[in-house]
């Protein structure tokens, strides 16, 4: 994709259908950055295994044991490839002593090189003894017995680990291995393949990806030792019930597929990808999630960007369906008799949140309805309408994630937006009392206008809302005029007298006033209401209030000092901390204004291993250093507006 290629990072998901020696395998390669984290929840939520790519020259890296984490969260088989063995100065044994400090003793070598680094060529395969050499040119190596000298010692050793790891999988193989008998090789690779397979053992194997070197024994490792459709159990449940069905990967039985990701192709329209579990799909699919039955509009199955047309789709498969109208991600697709729900895709939270500022009136006219087409390829986003401040508020996993949604909004959709920081929808109140008086009196000829009350104002407590009180005695003011001066109070309060924010928490009663029997109506008695209250607001000490967040962040123990320094530092209040499964959930209250950028500034502290939710809560009196600032800009700018 053209993000993809500006970027130097992948940004969504690539498919690759293939058969490899009589075996068909569906690739899913998953950007490896943070901010596309959405794209590896949908794949690993389909796939049957994982192969965790590791740079032998950084190790593992930030975004590793979450990867890792959804893998285990999904139950799926997972092994580690080291690619660039062929780089200057890499030391492969301390790469995979580093996986198993941080993964486990299950983490076993499976592959040796003969000599890391450039000259990197062969290696030995710990699983059947065999040496794999390859020839600058030729995409197979050829195999022999002849395991150098130089590495036997360390074959050996990982031998013996390899076999005690999978030996601790089986029953029957443990007690002969701790008898003192020797395991057949039969045996091993028996016994190995069950292992992997059950998540007790995860192989590390090393490639160079740019020479091919191992590339071969990966595709044949895939085809060899990575389950089948048939070998995974996969549970759905009858829709709208507890009862559990466990699916069969046979293209006889009944249908069941979920969808796990939505886009649109400038040429063909909307793609719902889906991976079938159970049975075929062909001319029509009924969607039980949505309960409503649909044309296919075309099969097709995914190489990259081009898509294969395909008669129909197995179990087994991962297909691409062209111009479902009512589809969307996480939809489970079954049939009408027999509806069933599959578990849905997790997505993480959004982290940072932006303002969708239109550059033209046109992109104006076309952004709502072309949002609601980005929240079917983009699920994890949330897109809300703040009623308080006018802004299309768009939040996302990160900076780069939100800048490819607008490049997309662009280059598909025709929309161009600016992303600006949100505006916080502060609140003004009061902290005094005043008894004021409000009179509005125009003569002009004929009839007049004519409105007069007066008027008790003090705070309510916080929270607590507006409350309007009648308390004139005798008549001074007949009651039909009563509503009109409220209405006219609530019209200013819109508005606030402070920085043009909403007025809040404020009592008011209406105590005596006048009235002329032939200028007074509706509308005077209004604006008598308005400049009753302008003027009470005034006298009455008036304040800014500020949004206060609930603030709950997950870290690594690790970084929870400089994180809750950073919480501090933003006017936060830590109000308690937790411990859970080895993490540090951090529990603060902190006023929104600071919060505006937190997903950039806890990635930073945290190497984009830190996460967060966060909720408003109640609103607190702005300190006033920092209230006279956004006073003076908020008047600044709305001078600037009349001016325009």
């Amino acid at each position: 994709m053209d993000e993809e290629i500006k970027r130097h990072i992948s940004t969504s998901i690539g498919l690759c259908e293939f058969d490899y020696k009589g075996v068909r395998l569906n690739l899913l390669d998953t950007p490896g950055y943070a901010d596309f984290m959405t794209e590896a929840q949908e794949a690993v939520r389909v796939a049957d295994a994982a192969f965790l790519a590791i740079n032998a020259g950084a190790g593992i890296e930030v975004q590793t044991p979450r990867f890792w984490g959804l893998c285990e969260a999904q139950h799926i088989p997972v092994a580690f490839v080291i690619n660039k063995v062929d780089l200057e100065n890499i030391d492969f044994d301390a790469r995979v002593t580093e996986l198993q400090d941080a993964f486990g003793h299950k983490v076993v070598t499976l592959t040796i090189p003969i000599v890391s680094g450039p000259a990197f060529s062969s290696f030995v395969n710990v699983l059947t003894g065999k040496v794999y050499a390859y020839t600058a040119g030729k995409d197979e190596a050829s195999v022999s017995d002849a395991i150098p000298d130089t590495v036997r010692s360390d074959y050996e050793s990982a031998r013996v680990a390899l076999t005690e790891a999978v030996a601790e999988s089986d029953d029957a193989i443990m007690e002969k291995y701790l008898g003192g008998e020797a395991l057949t090789q039969d045996e091993l690779v028996m016994v190995f393949t069950k292992a992997f397979k059950k998540r007790q053992v995860f192989p590390v194997l090393g490639v160079s990806a740019l020479k091919g070197v191992g590339c071969d024994y990966l595709m044949d490792f895939v085809s060899s030792y990575a389950p089948s459709p048939v070998e995974v159990s996969v549970q759905a449940t009858r829709k709208g019930t507890d009862e559990t069905v466990e699916l069969q990967a046979d293209p006889a039985a009944r249908v069941a597929a979920l969808v796990f990701k939505t886009t649109s192709d400038p040429f063909v329209g909307k793609l719902s990808f889906m991976r079938i579990y159970s049975g075929k799909i062909a001319h029509e699919i009924y969607n039980g999630t949505k309960d409503v039955s649909e044309k296919v509009g075309g099969l097709f199955h995914m190489i990259g960007k081009k898509q294969e047309p395909a008669d129909e789709g197995v179990a087994g498969d991962i297909l691409v369906i062209s111009k479902l109208v009512h589809t969307a991600t996480n939809d489970t697709i079954s049939t009408k008799d027999a509806p069933l729900d599959l578990a849905p895709i997790v997505f993480s939270a959004p982290l940072l949140m932006r303002s969708l500022k239109p550059k033209t009136r046109a992109d104006d006219d076309k952004l709502s309805s072309t949002l609601s087409r980005l929240k079917e390829e983009e699920p994890a986003v949330v897109i809300d309408k703040n009623a308080e401040t006018h802004e299309t508020i768009l939040s996302g996993l990160g900076e780069a994630h939100l800048q490819v949604i607008v490049e997309r909004l662009q280059k598909k959709f025709g929309v161009n937006i600016d992303l600006e920081v949100p505006r916080v929808p502060y609140r003004e109140t009061i902290k005094g009392k005043a008894h004021v008086e409000g009179k509005h009196k125009k003569q002009t000829g004929g009839h007049g206008q004519f409105g007069h009350c007066w008027i008790d104002m003090e705070p309510n407590a916080r929270g607590a809302g507006w409350v309007f009180e009648n308390k004139v005695f005798g008549g001074a003011i007949p009651r039909q005029f009563i509503p009109a001066i409220e209405k006219g109070m609530l019209e200013t309060m819109s508005k606030g007298r402070l920085a043009g924010y909403p007025a809040v928490d404020i009592k008011v009663a209406v105590v005596d006033g006048s009235y002329h029997p032939v200028d007074s109506s509706e509308m005077a008695f209004k604006l008598a209401g308005s400049l009753a209250f302008k003027k009470g607001f005034d006298e009455c000490n008036p304040i800014l209030l500020e949004p206060i967040v609930t603030l709950e962040t997950i870290v690594d123990e690790k970084y929870m000092g400089d994180v809750m320094g950073d919480v501090t530092s933003k006017r936060g209040k830590i109000s308690g901390m937790e411990n859970v499964q080895g993490k540090q959930i951090i529990k603060a209250s902190v006023p929104l204004a600071e919060m505006l950028n937190y997903g950039i500034d806890l990635g930073s502290i945290t190497q984009g291993t830190g996460t967060y939710s966060m909720k408003v809560n109640h609103y607190e009196e702005v300190p006033e250093r920092i209230a006279e600032k956004i006073i003076a800009d908020a008047k600044a700018t709305m001078v600037a507006e009349e001016e325009e």
